[in-house]
């Protein structure tokens, strides 16, 4: 029986039940990816259980939320985390060294396998054809432990791509035409899987820019094919050996469809306070914007940089608002700083940041009293920048650019009458860093784990006994089902 892509990788890693919509599956899973904001507790978790060593392909904790260092609490779960890696078996990180998603992909990622991941925003790893799922700790700290993910059988919304993007148009109002579409939770219990000759158009950067919003849909994850734009990135990152060729069979259905012509998206913005709250930029043109930032798990990518770097070179944003980058990973800095375009930015006014998720958690970067941020990240939920009442937009790179030079909401297909549009071709070779990454050894196993008097290991329970007395509370009728909410006696 002919399948889709989505169904290919779920039946390769299936280790309990059958393929039908909302029926409990259990999964063998690759990958897993602790960050540091939720990767302290999971790691707790993890060392709970008393294993001597992670049993999962590979296990990667980064450091990319808590960067400030503002007390001693920060530094110390860095250094739990660092002796925790070693002493376990995981990559480690550092500060500095790149937001997890971005890194993950440059160095690990392969097609086809499976990662649950400790961040929503985990099914970016489609950018290289995984399925890649964003969970809780405790769920990713039981699959370093070698045990399946248990969920429900998600339904697979096919949607073609057909042609390719216009001028001044990006991956970025791609995901936004899905989210205009579909809102914030149209997508729940789903896997996006993007297929059709409109794929090859896009990079492999830009199918994680899509795969890592996919998170904003509801959807359980996001699947691309691994084709040839996805060979080239990984051979560009010297890893030609990891790619595979992976696609949907002939003929294959999927539970639900949908197809967007790319050659008819046109620059899009969320407004506040919701990633769904979908309108066109000419819509909100002309609003004044007093922060601009551009880069985060999602667009800060090399080629989310340079053309930002392309579109202000030789030029200075507007002096009533801050500009600020933050690269996805450091590799990303060093490369755009091969190509000249790291001093345009600063001569354009500025601010580069070090390679974290900042802003995006409202660790800094919080706009003023009812001042209005044009941002490319992946969520305006309200308060989430750090400032009460907020008035966060989410645009691509373009349009950010082009606002930071004109001041006010704008359309970058305007820009057109003053230069051409930046197309950014990727590097033949990337410029590898992995020198920030410590990778598990045998020798650190020994290692002593640090617990900072911030870190406090799981207390120790009785265990539960072997039946439970259980009243029922209430009863309520939902879609046909009767769920039932109870209080232990």
């Amino acid at each position: 029986m002919a399948k889709n892509l989505t169904q290919k990788i779920i039946t390769a890693h299936l280790v309990s039940g059958e393929l039908v919509p909302d029926q409990e599956i259990a999964l063998k899973i690759d990958h897993t990816l602790l960050q540091d904001a939720t990767g302290t507790m999971a790691m707790l978790e993890f060392e709970a259980l008393g294993i001597d060593r992670v049993k999962v392909d590979l296990a990667a904790q980064y450091v990319d939320h808590n960067l400030l260092q503002t007390d001693f609490k920060n530094a110390d779960d860095h250094k739990f985390l660092r002796t925790a890696c070693a002493h376990y078996g995981v990559h480690y990180s550092e500060p500095g060294n790149g937001i997890s998603h971005i890194v993950h992909m440059e160095r690990f990622g392969r097609p086809g396998l499976t990662m649950l991941g400790a961040d929503s925003h985990t099914p970016g790893a489609a950018g290289v054809s995984m399925l890649a799922i964003g969970a809780g700790g405790m769920d990713v700290a039981l699959a370093m432990a070698g045990h399946p993910y248990h969920l429900p059988c998600p339904k697979v919304l096919g949607v073609k791509l057909i042609n390719s993007l216009p001028d001044w148009v990006s991956a970025k109002d791609v995901i936004l035409e899905m989210l205009r579409r579909y809102d914030v939770k149209g997508c729940v219990g789903k896997v996006v899987e993007y297929y059709g000759p409109g794929v090859a158009s896009l990079s492999a950067t830009d199918r994680m820019t899509i795969g890592n919003m996919g998170t904003e849909l509801g959807a359980t994850s996001t699947v691309f094919p691994s084709d040839e734009r996805t060979r080239q990135w990984l051979s560009a990152q010297g890893r030609e050996n990891d790619w595979q060729k992976l696609q949907a069979d002939s003929g294959c259905v999927y539970d639900e469809y949908d197809e967007i012509d790319l050659s008819t998206v046109e620059p899009l913005i969320a407004c506040p306070t919701s990633p769904g709250n979908i309108k066109r930029i000419k819509d909100v043109a002309g609003t004044k914007v007093d922060q601009v930032i551009v880069g985060s798990s999602v667009n800060g990518s090399y080629r989310d940089l340079m053309v930002a770097a392309r579109i202000i070179k030789e030029q200075h944003v507007a002096h009533d608002l801050s500009f600020h980058v933050n690269p996805g990973s450091r590799q990303v800095l060093e490369n755009v700083a091969n190509q000249g375009a790291v001093m345009p930015l600063l001569l354009a006014g500025t601010r580069i940041h070090q390679s974290g998720c900042l802003g995006c958690i409202g660790m800094g970067q919080a706009p003023g009293t009812d001042q209005v941020s044009l941002r490319t990240f992946p969520r305006n939920f309200p308060g989430r920048s750090g400032t009460k009442g907020d008035q966060v937009y989410l645009c691509s790179p373009e349009t950010a650019a082009a606002s930071a030079l004109k001041g006010v909401i704008s359309d970058p297909r305007k820009l057109a009458a003053e230069m051409a549009y930046p197309r950014i071709a990727e590097p033949e070779q990337y410029i590898v860093d992995t020198s920030s990454i410590i990778f598990p050894n045998l020798k650190h196993s020994k290692t002593e784990i640090f617990h900072g008097p911030n870190i406090k290991p799981f207390p120790k329970l009785d265990s539960l006994p072997k039946t439970l007395h259980a009243k029922v509370a209430l009863v309520v009728e939902v879609n046909m089902q009767h769920w039932l909410r109870v209080s232990l006696e």
